[in-house]
């Protein structure tokens, strides 16, 4: 079963740079990319939060309910959590890539330019 640990586990498994463990300001552990939330979890849901792109959630949360869904506290973001016993680690794996790209500065991005889709932009609150 993924815990936090594990989730760690598989996002340093990339071997990104510029990613830290921290605490989150509601006092949450995370991972930092670039000194910006990049995952975290959330013992009140007993689950992994993760970055996406604007328009993304609705599609995900629609697409596969049993697995993805967001809460009230983070429904002003574009964050979603992934039930731990059904989120694929593939697709852990390609969000935190897609992410750490997305919060990287240009010059990362042309250090580490990955395959796949263009980088996806985040919008700020």
């Amino acid at each position: 079963m993924l815990d936090w640990t594990r989730t760690k586990r598989l996002a340093r498994s990339l071997n990104l740079p510029n990613v830290h463990e921290d605490i989150r300001s509601d006092g949450l552990p995370c991972l930092r990319a670039h000194g910006r939330l990049w995952t975290w979890w959330d013992p009140m849901v007993e689950a992994p939060g993760f970055r996406l792109p604007a328009g993304e959630r609705e599609f995900l949360i629609a697409a596969d309910p049993e697995v993805f869904f967001v809460t009230e506290a983070e429904a002003e973001f574009n964050h979603v959590f992934a039930h731990p016993a059904r989120v694929s680690p593939r697709w852990i794996l390609g969000n935190l890539s897609l992410s750490w790209r997305a919060l990287a500065p240009s010059a990362f991005v042309q250090l580490f330019p990955g395959e796949g889709p263009p980088v996806p932009h985040f919008l700020e609150h």
